[in-house]
């Protein structure tokens, strides 16, 4: 498995012409859901609707940085070409679940759940035709021993974003992109190394 750091410099060459389209198509993409809450963040309707799309969303953002990082280029539309059959929302429903269940008995046990299952949508978008159980579980054998490494890659991003705020977010038009690019570029590591 390659470093971070070769992660995110292998992302230079990849979104050397593309930065701002990458940054614009996953920009919107992610504000979407928080776009359509804010119109009434008390209607459970709303809310309810707000969660089955985040799942196409998160789906569709997988299938694109997967694109951009393998063929050096994405389309737009390929964020919303997911948008059938109820297994997005199964994924994001099952994530979520676990994910607070974790949180809810101490941080620790949420974060380490979290690194565990970060790969099921990855997973889905390389197969469409996955069981929702064997993608968790695919994901879970995929990060043994990787969960540090991707914590730490987590972090570096977190702490650059931070920084970007002192550039008056100009830096995340950079920073997002690239590291977008760089989770997609570690899902396709770790597949490479799980198939050896």
């Amino acid at each position: 498995m390659i470093t971070n750091r070769d992660l995110v410099e292998k992302t230079k060459p990849i979104l050397k012409e593309t930065y701002f389209q990458v940054f614009i198509c996953i920009a919107l993409a992610s504000a979407l859901p928080q776009i359509i809450s804010s119109v009434s963040p008390q209607n459970v309707l709303l809310n309810i609707v707000v969660v089955c799309l985040s799942g196409y969303l998160q789906l569709g953002i997988a299938v694109y940085c997967l694109d951009v990082f393998n063929k050096g280029e994405g389309e737009f539309t390929t964020i919303f070409s997911r948008f059938n059959g109820i297994k997005p929302i199964v994924f994001i429903l099952v994530l979520s679940i676990a994910i607070v269940l974790g949180f809810i008995l101490l941080v620790i046990p949420g974060i380490i759940l979290a690194l565990m299952y970060s790969q099921v949508f990855f997973i889905l978008a390389d197969d469409p035709d996955i069981d929702v159980i064997e993608a968790f579980n695919l994901s879970e054998k995929m990060m043994r021993n990787h969960k540090w490494q991707l914590f730490m890659l987590n972090l570096e991003a977190f702490l650059y974003f931070i920084a970007g705020i002192f550039t008056l977010f100009i830096w995340w038009v950079w920073l997002l992109p690239r590291y977008s690019i760089a989770y997609a570029g570690f899902y396709e590591e770790l597949k490479k190394e799980f198939k050896n």
